[in-house]
């Protein structure tokens, strides 16, 4: 299974700023550092071929000295966020790949179980959407290329970047299979509920927050 995680590289004051706005932009982009690797540990016990999708003002070469030789690095490319999503998915049809799943770098606890169902369900049609209970959605899966215009009007961020793709996919005649929500880590309230299902958890995130106290309310007995 080829899985793609989509990423800027985690460089203070270009990184999670809505939560550097909060902890301080140099323990965001830590954050953000920490989120990417938990990710990266959960595709490795997958098994999962991993194609880290760089944002490409940043040279590929510093984002595998962060993150190691054993994955795939790839420039994203595109003009717009879905643009540079779809030819990322594109491209690895395009390679031979029967199926391939996009997830961001902001989930550093989602359960390998989302990646495996995703998979399954591209069994059964050719778009699968994971939600976020923002109103987005945290992974796209494909089997097919999509029109461009699967994303037309999407406000990316906004709480309706969900429901105007599925209205898109309905225009397009597309039923994708949607999954089950789970949330990402933008703002430090998303922070905070991490911790609480985290605060036992040997992971790298875990790490962050305690070594700069983050949030301490919501781990700390």
């Amino acid at each position: 299974m080829r899985v793609l995680l989509f990423t800027r590289y985690p460089r203070p004051g270009a990184a999670k700023t809505r939560l550097g706005a909060v902890v301080g932009m140099d323990r965001a982009a830590a954050l953000q550092t920490a989120f990417i690797r938990d990710e990266l540990r959960m595709l490795r016990a997958l098994g999962a071929r991993v194609t880290v999708c760089c944002e490409p003002s940043t040279p590929t070469g510093e984002y595998r000295a962060l993150f190691g030789p054993h994955h795939d690095y790839a420039e994203q490319r595109g003009s717009g966020f879905g643009e540079r999503m779809l030819s990322a998915l594109h491209d690895a049809l395009e390679a031979g790949e029967p199926g391939a799943v996009l997830i961001g770098s902001d989930l550093p606890d989602l359960p390998a179980e989302h990646i495996e169902k995703a998979f399954a369900a591209l069994g059964q049609a050719p778009l699968s959407l994971g939600p976020t209970p923002d109103g987005g959605f945290h992974l796209l899966g494909l089997t097919v290329p999509l029109p461009a215009d699967v994303f037309a009007g999407v406000s990316w961020g906004g709480p309706q970047v969900l429901a105007r793709t599925l209205d898109n996919c309905r225009r397009l005649g597309l039923a994708p299979i949607l999954l089950d929500a789970w949330p990402d880590v933008d703002t430090v309230e998303d922070l905070a509920d991490y911790a609480r299902r985290n605060r036992d958890e040997d992971t790298q995130t875990m790490a962050c927050i305690r070594r700069f106290n983050l949030v301490p309310d919501a781990w700390k007995s």
